[in-house]
């Protein structure tokens, strides 16, 4: 392990991030699939790095030797805890991916990852480092704060599972292009194919939320697409977060993977009372084609390509009403869902 000429903390690497801002010495770029900066401090698997997440959450990503064995680290409401591959000169690299889901705990959070790179540099694995750290703070970060789970929460995850749940009919193993709960910016990925998923809980309401400003950007010589999955709230309703969960574990080729990937998104417990007090039925689902003049607001509209300084967590509204022009038929959904099958 070695600590590199400058180090940065990890406030002020998140910071540079979602500024867009660079420093002497300190490239915001990583040749990754997503942004991120040096820490300062590398292991022997690589260099550790800061990221963020889709809304702006505070993300390390700590690499991980090939077959290096994993403990058994838990997350919660609070914090997800997950291991993501990212593509660099040609090979896929491994990090545990540890993202902070509660603004209210992005000042503990900055001390464990601070905590967990002073015990890298002192000799420390990633895996040990952090299993270590995260039980020292267990108390404070993995309480939730004033992260509860709510209606719309529930409501994305089933939203989610519903599509995962139709490409695992066609392919035990199309878990793997549920990406969205490992960091990705489009919830579903395989190659050159993306879906974005949005769950909307009013049926006469034609505006959906977009978090963060490359949530709508086109992967380069990609497509994607955004569905739209209008979901009612009634008692006694077929769609639930347990029901879902337990039907794509039945099916998937690794069952403990589509856990992994649940607990990534906050929930540990697919059978709790908070995340299926919600019951729902489908009213409607659309598509919609992501091409030049669809409503959106993404990084390569700005002038530079990069956010004002002292601008983050970039939150806007899309009108979807004025987005009919980029409707698709259900035969094109097919299309898609045959090709998020690996």
């Amino acid at each position: 392990m070695s600590r590199e000429a400058e180090t940065t903390s990890a406030p002020d690497g998140w910071g540079l991030l979602r500024t867009g801002a660079q420093r002497a010495g300190v490239q915001v770029s990583s040749g990754l699939e997503i942004p991120t900066i040096p820490s300062g401090v590398t292991s022997n698997a690589g260099p550790i790095r800061f990221a963020i997440g889709q809304s702006g959450e505070p993300r390390v990503l700590l690499p991980l030797d090939n077959g290096e064995p994993m403990a058994t680290i838990s997350g919660g409401l609070a914090l997800s805890v997950s291991v993501s591959s990212f593509r660099h000169g040609g090979r896929n690299l491994r990090f545990l991916d540890l993202v902070c889901r509660s603004a209210d705990l992005e000042t503990v959070f900055g001390e464990v990852v601070d905590e967990m790179l002073a015990r890298v540099n002192s000799g420390d694995s990633c895996v040990n480092a952090a299993q270590s750290t995260i039980e020292d703070f267990r108390a404070l970060l993995l309480s939730g704060g004033s992260l509860a789970v709510n209606k719309r929460m529930v409501a994305g995850l089933v939203a989610e599972l519903i599509v995962l749940n139709r490409l695992l009919a066609r392919s035990p193993s199309a878990w793997k292009s549920w990406c969205g709960p490992t960091g990705n910016r489009h919830d579903f990925r395989t190659g050159d194919t993306s879906l974005e998923v949005k769950a909307s809980l009013r049926p006469d309401a034609s505006t959906i939320t977009i978090n963060g400003l490359e949530q709508l950007e086109v992967p380069n010589q990609g497509t994607l697409h955004l569905l739209r999955v209008v979901l009612e709230s009634v008692h006694g309703g077929m769609l639930c977060v347990s029901d879902l969960a337990h039907r794509a574990m039945s099916l998937a080729s690794e069952p403990e993977k589509v856990m992994e990937l649940i607990v990534a998104v906050g929930c540990n417990d697919v059978d709790a009372d908070p995340w299926n007090r919600y019951r729902f039925r489908m009213e409607a689902e659309r598509l919609y084609e992501i091409r030049p003049g669809f409503p959106r607001l993404v990084m390569s509209m700005l002038n530079g390509a990069a956010v004002p300084h002292g601008v983050y967590e970039v939150t806007y509204q899309v009108d979807l009403s004025a987005a009919d022009p980029f409707t698709r038929e259900e035969a094109v959904m097919a299309d898609i869902e045959e090709k998020l099958c690996p």
